[in-house]
């Protein structure tokens, strides 16, 4: 549909720092960000790369409160956009329902993020930086 670049899988968690345990203690890690928080989500939220293969992101905090209360973890994929706005318009024009943004993301040094969702669940569009 897309044509976009797969950048990280978001996963809810509770507490941020004991799954970042979890990740560190088990899975190859080639960068860590630690753990910001990020008002224009509401969110706690932490990076780790996999070298090429892909990023995992932790986010925890109200933002992803009532995902957690339903017993998801899994919370989002998300895929690099070099137009943000194009981006949006062609996913309105399948049928998704913009949902946040764009907005900044400290995470991603302040590059813009928004939120679209689809029958396949939610995804994150990330600005290309």
């Amino acid at each position: 549909m897309f044509g976009l670049a797969f950048h990280h899988i978001g996963v809810a968690c509770r507490d941020i720092e004991k799954a970042a345990t979890f990740i560190r203690t088990n899975f190859t890690v080639s960068s860590d960000t630690g753990t910001v928080f990020d008002p224009h989500q509401n969110a706690f939220v932490r990076l780790f790369n996999e070298g090429e293969d892909g990023a995992l992101e932790l986010v925890s905090g109200p933002a992803v409160a009532k995902t957690l209360e339903r017993g998801t973890s899994y919370y989002h994929v998300c895929y690099l956009t070099p137009d943000m706005e194009a981006t949006l318009l062609q996913a309105k024009q399948c049928g998704a329902i913009l949902v946040s943004g764009p907005k900044p993301a400290v995470l991603f040094a302040m590059r813009r993020i928004a939120w679209i969702f689809t029958p396949l669940g939610l995804i994150e569009f990330l600005e290309e930086g």
